[in-house]
């Protein structure tokens, strides 16, 4: 008789309800470290479940987008005289909506070739003057 071979390691904390709730926590501009926090997981445990649960995956995409909304929201109230952090708002946009807003510069060091050099290099000796004797 063969033996059925148990799950190594402890069970997972993960429940199928957690993507819904993940979903309205960042709604409310909240971080998924905090969600983690709320359901007493560590972020990398979140992290994990993204790559493990594809539907997690989607609702950390989803909650994401949700987050960068409300950190957009509130940043446009503050643009209308809304009493706003304005610092705030700009660290919450850059952290939770990076691909959007960003101080990032992208500089393309590449020559023609595709090299990171120069695609030629000249090397250009000094001329001997006959009439001066240099």
């Amino acid at each position: 008789m063969t033996e059925k071979k148990r799950p190594v390691g402890r069970p997972t904390k993960y429940r199928p309800e957690y993507c819904d709730m993940l979903i309205e926590h960042m709604a409310e501009g909240a971080s998924m470290t905090s969600f983690a926090a709320e359901i007493d997981v560590s972020r990398e445990t979140i992290s994990e479940w993204g790559r493990v649960h594809p539907e997690f995956s989607v609702a950390v995409k989803k909650g994401k987008a949700k987050c960068a909304a409300w950190w957009e929201r509130l940043g446009r109230t503050g643009a209308m005289g809304g009493d706003v952090n304005p610092t705030l708002v700009i660290f919450g946009l850059k952290n939770m909506a990076a691909d959007d807003w960003r101080d990032k510069k992208e500089l393309d060091h590449t020559s023609s070739d595709g090299s990171l050099g120069p695609s030629r290099i000249e090397i250009v000796a000094p001329s001997m003057d006959k009439d001066s004797g240099k």
